[in-house]
């Protein structure tokens, strides 16, 4: 406007003939370009990043290390265009942070965090670059080095078969030893990964430092949950070397005679607070009787002779564990049988969660919510509609992964499943598999990568990349021009070193936020409109990613115990969320062309589609595989899964199902 200014004054001048005068109209138009080039090369003080360089130290090679943050300020008194991030080296990556997004006036932004991971050894010096609409770059130096360590961490064994054993029972333990059996360098482990059901482990609380030649032994044992088959992974982490494991395979058979059949350790208890635990049997005549045989329960809980554990967790009781016997007796005539068995039950710290919402009812009810594995041809019906008439495809609201109430894919979608799934094979030499969500998938997604990568059996072959990220609900993957699917692609893949025409398969957990309707009064509108962001996402993925063949879905994990202190996703839309990944893997059963997998059918439009593992279980109230969701699992947000657990339990769930399930095993674990 200044300039405009002069250039008017400039032409009236020049028609009196004022030459002195224009020089001097002249001069201030020069002073004025000088002030607004200095103004456009002092902007970059406007926008600050902080810290100005990271260090990431010494890192071993092929070992990522630690995440380094930092802040971005926007001094300016309006809002800013951050358009992308130059990483100078490919061995820098971004570990969280969108790279497109708009910064507020006098705003902070500190979720932007690096990570640094090199296959060769060396000095890598070089720069992040913040890049801004219109505005000057902001660039950080990074440096770090990368080491080849002598150490050598070595396990005793890569599996352990523990047989059939009896529920309630336990097996004989079995030993894994890891030791360095390089040198002279030492090695400290950081880590033993195991999630406590169905197997246990006990040894040397890490850090352990093993010198050359020095060893660390660990016991493991399995005590099934349920009848059949199981496996879990058993990871060792190291300050400078890649995490290994051991595979964990038992075989859960019914009692002979009667047995209690509670798992050792019963789910946490928070002291201060109420608690619910019920007591199983099995091999007798029932009714049984259920009574405390030795031993002391934490104070404020007792057992009733049905098996039920109830109470409040006295608020000066110590934390640890109290360990008692409890005896069982059946119906039999005319001599009573009887069992016994030793638990453990931990009592730990209130977390800052609502600890003390143990479990969810159906909305102005008082009937418990059902997870919908166990809820099968029953219906959920919530108070705003009661007679189940609202849902889609005619199904009464009724419970089920798939049509019919049923957990069992039908033909022909699962067997072109399978078939799909035997098909896939290397793109020039690896396949990928992503993940989609927002950050309750994010975090424990990270945990799946470390101990499916440290899995023996894993396919050396697939590369697994975590694309979540904080805030990605499915109405934004929903999205073409989403920022999250350049995230992604032009930085998450690269980082990994593949591509996205290697990808092949997803697995996607995800919801949208329940503040858009009151808690309770959503159903089945809020599913509704999850199912078709899933569609929308199904669509995508093939568009952004050509080879992709198959989609997995995972359900949200119970949320009760967010009441009262974060109001993101509540209950009941934790829980009524699956139904939306439900209904829209039912669209794609019945035929939607927009949602077509098979070339034989007409133009593909999406990958398949299925169900990988659904997490919900109404809080302490245990499905009928046994699973249930502590105040302890979950963070103090009581939403997000708690880190170490509520990471390593969803994690260990999902890898047991992609090395078991015939949708998965052909591609996901070796040949």
């Amino acid at each position: 406007m200044l300039l405009l200014d002069s250039g008017w004054e400039r032409q009236r001048l020049v028609v009196k003939g004022d030459l002195t005068q224009l020089m001097r109209v002249r001069l201030k138009i020069v002073l004025i370009l000088v002030l607004f080039a200095g103004g456009a090369r002092g902007a970059a003080a406007q926008i600050t990043v902080s810290p100005t360089s990271l260090s990431f130290g010494s890192v071993a090679v092929n070992v990522q290390g630690f995440a380094s943050y930092v802040t971005i300020t926007n001094n300016y008194s309006t809002s800013v265009n951050l358009t992308s991030i130059t990483l100078g080296s490919p061995e820098y990556g971004i570990y969280t942070g969108l790279p497109v997004q708009t910064i507020g006036a006098h705003a902070k932004v500190s979720q932007f965090a690096f990570v640094f991971r090199a296959s060769q050894p060396g000095t890598y010096d070089s720069t992040i670059t913040f890049n801004f609409k219109g505005l000057p770059s902001v660039v950080i130096q990074t440096s770090a080095t990368a080491f080849t360590t002598t150490a050598a961490a070595t396990l005793s064994t890569n599996s352990l078969n523990f047989g059939s054993v009896s529920l309630g029972a336990s097996s004989a333990s079995q030993t894994v030893t890891v030791t360095n059996t390089g040198g002279p360098d030492s090695i400290k482990l950081s880590a033993v990964e195991l999630y406590y059901q169905p197997f246990i482990e006990t040894g040397p609380l890490p850090p352990v430092t093993l010198a050359p030649g020095q060893s660390a032994s660990y016991q493991v044992s399995f005590s099934p949950l349920t009848t059949g088959s199981t496996t879990a992974s058993l990871t060792f982490c190291y300050n400078n070397l890649p995490c290994n494991g051991v595979d964990l395979t038992g075989t859960g058979a019914a009692p002979a005679k009667l047995a209690l059949t509670n798992y050792p350790v019963l789910p946490y208890s928070t002291r201060g607070y109420a608690y619910q635990g019920n007591m199983t049997a099995s091999g007798g005549k029932t009714p049984y009787i259920f009574r405390l045989h030795s031993g002391s329960m934490p104070g404020g809980l007792s057992l009733a002779q049905s098996g039920a554990i109830t109470g409040t967790v006295s608020s000066t009781d110590k934390l640890g564990n109290y360990t008692f016997t409890v005896q069982v007796q059946d119906s039999s005539t005319p001599k009573r049988l009887t069992a016994t068995e030793t638990l453990t039950l931990p009592v730990d710290a209130g977390t800052g969660a609502n600890c003390a919402i143990l479990s969810e009812d159906v909305p102005n009810t008082t009937n418990p919510i059902v997870d919908i594995m166990d809820l099968g041809t029953g219906t959920y019906c919530p108070e705003g509609d009661p007679n189940c008439t609202q849902c889609p495809f005619g199904e009464n609201c009724e419970g089920g992964l798939y049509p019919g109430g049923s957990n069992t894919d039908p033909d022909p979608h699962h067997s072109d499943g399978v078939a799909i799934a035997q098909a896939i094979q290397p793109i020039n030499g690896k396949y990928v598999m992503i993940s989609l969500g927002e950050s309750a998938s994010q975090q424990p997604f990270e945990q799946f990568i470390t101990q499916g990568s440290a899995d023996p059996e894993l396919n050396s072959n697939l590369v697994i990349v975590d694309g979540a990220e904080g805030g990605a609900t499915a109405n934004t993957w929903a999205s073409s021009t989403s920022v999250y699917w350049t995230d992604l692609i032009d930085y998450s893949l690269p980082f990994a070193g593949v591509t996205a025409d290697q990808v092949v398969a997803a697995w996607i957990s995800d919801v949208n936020s329940a503040k858009s309707c009151n808690p309770g009064n959503c159903f089945p509108g809020d599913a509704q409109t999850l199912q078709t962001d899933y569609e929308d996402i199904a669509q995508l993925l093939l568009q952004n990613f050509p080879n992709i063949k198959m989609m997995f879905f995972s359900s949200m994990n119970y949320s009760g115990y967010s009441t009262g202190v974060d109001t993101t996703l509540p209950e009941p839309q934790a829980y009524e969320s699956a139904f939306g990944a439900k209904w829209a893997i039912a669209d794609q059963i019945n035929g939607n062309p927009n949602l077509n997998y098979n070339p034989n059918n007409g133009p593909v439009k999406a990958p398949w589609m299925g169900w990988s593992v659904y997490d919900w279980a109404n809080g302490l109230t245990p499905r009928s595989d046994g699973i249930t969701w502590s105040c302890q699992d979950l963070s103090p947000d009581g939403l997000h899964p708690a880190n170490p657990w509520g990471h390593v339990k969803i994690a260990q769930y999902l890898l047991n199902w992609f090395k078991t399930a015939d949708l998965t095993a052909p591609w996901f674990v070796k040949p």
